[in-house]
């Protein structure tokens, strides 16, 4: 709950909303691999809770890349040495 007893500070949602609110909760604690706590995102100021969200994809999209980059990389793939014995 948060300091003022109500969710998010006493706002009105809608249904949908509210789903939207809680999987942006959930894919914020299960993608930080811990480092949130449900009760810390649900209590957590909402642009406070969007930057968060918003780095997240961005390092996600980061890591993306750089593995996209480095399974087309042709010397990736020739670096594999066969060794006769």
């Amino acid at each position: 709950m948060s300091r003022l007893g109500l969710p998010f500070y006493g706002l009105t949602l809608s249904p949908e909303d509210k789903v939207r609110v809680h999987q942006e909760i959930f894919h914020l604690c299960y993608s930080s691999n811990g480092a949130f706590t449900h009760d810390e995102v649900y209590s957590m100021p909402i642009y406070l809770r969007y930057f968060n969200m918003n780095m997240l994809v961005e390092q996600r999209s980061r890591e993306n890349k750089a593995a996209k980059d480095a399974s087309e990389d042709p010397k990736s793939s020739k670096s594999i040495v066969k060794k006769s014995f």
